[in-house]
């Protein structure tokens, strides 16, 4: 099963924007064709809706800055769903046709079937922020959102993903009670009071405040609970694409280690907004398993989580005001 990424990486699930690309961050097959031999063609798939402001073409750019190989960097020519990059990748030479766009990297959730058929770069894009959650609620509901503190708790009230959301498995599996429905349903479904809570990565939430304003007068952001659950994106190349994987890699690792990873998260994802609004350190946290991506996260260097997911399935962190003493969480709990 392929994970997809929520709003943060891919596009506004909820919302359509304009994409207002700048042909110089257009890479082209006809530019790969011609770049030098020994440069590295970084092609990023593009969906409708993105641009060369969003995250994950920024950290590209930062991850291939910090590599030291020469690399020409650019977003797909058109925009293209996520399986038809990934079957893209999954082919062995854009020169065969198949990949008429050139793609040679993508960024998507990590999982068993993807890591069999692509090359994963085993570093979580955003060292497990996705697998933070938080949720929308009617504000008739808040008091009662205030007494879930459990997993058992958890089970009493009837959550809400879209249809298809890899998270649904994830809340299956624990026993939760989840309504499905198409994205554009989401909202109205929380307003009119026929779920009691919609969670949400923490770092969509900034994008989902935009539509509760225009759209859902009356839902309002839970300020009481954080539903944990170890998730991450990967960066994928072809399997045929070794340097550019080993390069993503090495320029991946020496960012982290530089700090200018972290810079970047702050900038782009931990923004004053979501600090002002999560208020995490009042918050309690229920933490679920992931069997969907278990085995595939047990391969991610411990050092490379932002989120102490060791200590939080260990249930030795129970509670905002712990995660606020993480030293790469710490800014989400000032000012």
């Amino acid at each position: 099963m392929t994970m997809s990424l929520g709003a943060l990486l891919i596009q506004p699930r909820l919302v359509e924007r304009r994409a207002l690309v700048d042909d110089q961050h257009i890479l082209t097959l006809a530019e790969v064709k011609a770049l030098p031999e020994g440069v590295l063609a970084v092609v990023l798939d593009r969906s409708p809706g993105q641009d060369q402001s969003d995250f994950r073409y920024q950290l590209l750019k930062l991850v291939m800055e910090r590599s030291g190989r020469p690399y020409a960097l650019g977003l797909s020519e058109q925009t293209i769903s996520q399986d038809e990059a990934i079957a893209a990748l999954d082919q062995p030479s854009w020169n065969q046709g198949r990949n008429p766009l050139a793609i040679s990297v993508g960024l998507y959730g990590a999982g068993l079937e993807l890591n069999r058929r692509l090359q994963p770069v085993p570093i979580p894009v955003t060292g497990g922020i996705l697998g933070l959650r938080a949720g929308w609620t009617h504000r008739d509901g808040v008091e009662r959102m205030a007494s879930v503190r459990s997993l058992n708790d958890l089970r009493d009230i009837v959550l809400l993903q879209g249809l298809g959301w890899s998270d649904v498995d994830i809340f299956d599996a624990s026993g939760m009670r989840t309504f499905t429905a198409r994205s554009d349903d989401l909202f109205r479904l929380v307003d009119h009071r026929r779920v009691q809570l919609f969670p949400r990565g923490i770092a969509e939430l900034e994008r989902d405040a935009v539509i509760v304003r225009d759209t859902a007068t009356s839902t309002q952001l839970d300020p009481h609970l954080l539903i944990a659950y170890p998730f991450a994106g990967f960066f994928y190349v072809s399997r045929s694409n070794p340097a550019l994987a080993d390069a993503i890699q090495l320029g991946f690792s020496r960012a982290i280690d530089d700090g200018s990873y972290q810079m970047l998260l702050e900038r782009l994802i931990l923004t004053p907004w979501l600090r002002r609004h999560l208020q995490l350190a009042n918050r309690s946290v229920v933490v679920l398993p992931n069997p969907v991506a278990a085995s595939v996260l047990a391969d991610v260097d411990p050092t490379h989580w932002i989120v102490p997911w060791g200590d939080l399935l260990q249930g030795t962190i129970s509670s905002g005001s712990q995660l606020c003493e993480t030293p790469s969480l710490r800014v989400l709990c000032e000012g």
